[in-house]
């Protein structure tokens, strides 16, 4: 089974299509516009692919991502929700939830996007900026589907595993393409890296570098190299090296992050995830470790606005916890103990509260949770008497099954902490 293989125009600009058995390649089309959405794939159709999903929201194509194994994304980059084609790419590569092999398009009307794409971390195969001609898609996909070909040797020993042929593969696409020199010396880099040859690799990754300075990703692998030789100083200055070349390298803020708190410097931790979310600022990972890190330095303002994004980025979504609604709630009760404004934290408090336990209603673990943070919260603002009524209240529903049951040493602890004993 081989891809469409040629499309040649001719002098009039028709396109003529030497189309083969594509039937079973799965196409996803990824676009809030209806009319985009139509106009891609009927470009698809065109071509001979009949297994097209298509979606608008990119939370549901994340899912559709994780899920089953796509031949050829087309992704619009500005979605509208709270989710971009950015992240959807980030997603798809980081997580190796589409291999190597899968063809990746960004489709824009931000021209902007052209400026930055070359310093991109996670790069999309190819982009068109709207509107463009049918003509200009099928050069774009045909050039792509070229090029996923001559590394099509390489895909295949990664999903295997086979580290050494990939390197000698990309060595040998390198002499018969040296326009291809950059993605072959990555290549090289990440197999030596994959095999433990740490040294091997930091001295391929520093020659790169005396040839072309200003390579971020090489840079990147040095600090990578550097974390796994225990030289953590060294690492994070290559990684500050790292995001001041390409300030959208995400994974550079992530290792930084990671090696600041391998220090102990975990408010340097914290600033390195600020910096991440100013580039990615709908990361809900990247979102949880800044409320983690903050949590931490008992930053109970950073956490709470941390978290505060967490919900409204997952909320009705598939990603949505009550764990978060926790959290959130944990960190205004401590902003209320540092002595915030009670009567703001508690409005947010209430709301959130509210949520939680419609959220969690069919969780017996969350109920609980939900009156042991509410007690805690009108113990920190002295109203004793609201703890009471919220404890009798927890006490009837840990009766009736709907709330998790405390252990005797807990309810002791409780009504001590409540006066009640």
């Amino acid at each position: 089974m081989t891809d469409v293989t040629a499309f040649n125009v001719d002098s009039s600009n028709s396109i003529h299509q030497e189309i083969v058995d594509i039937s079973q390649k799965r196409v996803l089309i990824i676009e809030d516009i209806g009319e985009m959405r139509i106009m891609l794939k009927s470009l698809m159709t065109s071509l001979g692919y009949s297994k097209i999903d298509v979606e608008y929201s990119g939370q549901m194509a994340i899912k559709r991502i994780l899920e089953k194994h796509y031949d050829v994304i087309l992704s619009d980059y500005n979605l509208g929700g709270s989710i971009d084609g950015q992240q959807i790419l980030e997603t798809s590569r980081k997580n190796y939830a589409q291999d190597h092999s899968t063809i990746f398009i960004m489709v824009t009307a931000d021209t902007a996007y052209e400026s930055v794409v070359s310093v991109l971390e996670y790069q999309p195969d190819s982009y068109l900026v709207k509107p463009f001609p049918p003509a200009a898609f099928f050069r774009r996909l045909e050039k792509v589907q070229k090029q996923k070909k001559i590394f099509e040797g390489i895909n295949t020993a990664r999903k295997l595993n086979e580290y050494e042929k990939m390197e000698a593969q990309a060595k040998s696409i390198m002499a018969e393409y040296p326009h291809f020199a950059s993605q072959c010396l990555k290549i090289i880099g990440e197999s030596l890296y994959a095999r433990g040859r740490y040294k091997d690799a930091k001295s391929h990754y520093m020659l790169i570098i005396k040839n072309h300075k200003t390579l971020a990703w090489a840079h990147y692998g040095i600090a990578q190299c550097e974390m796994q030789l225990g030289a953590v100083g060294a690492a994070i200055k290559k990684l500050e090296q790292t995001i001041e070349l390409s300030r959208h390298f995400l994974s550079a803020y992530d290792l930084l992050a990671d090696a600041q708190e391998d220090q102990g410097n975990l408010e340097d931790a914290q600033f390195a995830m600020k910096r991440a979310l100013e580039v990615s600022p709908r990361s809900n990972d990247r979102c949880l470790r800044l409320a983690d890190l903050s949590a931490k330095v008992a930053d109970w303002e950073t956490a709470e606005h941390a978290y505060s994004r967490i919900i409204r980025l997952t909320r009705d979504t598939i990603n949505e916890k009550v764990e978060y609604y926790y959290e959130y709630l944990k960190c205004l009760t401590n902003m209320m103990n540092a002595g915030g404004d009670n009567a703001k934290l508690a409005d947010k408090f209430k709301r959130s509260l509210i949520r939680l336990r419609s959220f969690g209603k069919a969780n017996p673990a969350a109920i609980s949770n939900s009156f042991r943070i509410e007690i805690q919260q009108y113990l920190t603002r002295e109203h004793t008497g609201e703890a009471i009524k919220s404890w009798k209240q927890w006490n009837r529903l840990i009766k009736s099954g709907q709330a998790s049951p405390l252990t005797d040493a807990q309810k002791h602890t409780l009504k001590k902490r409540l006066g009640l004993l």
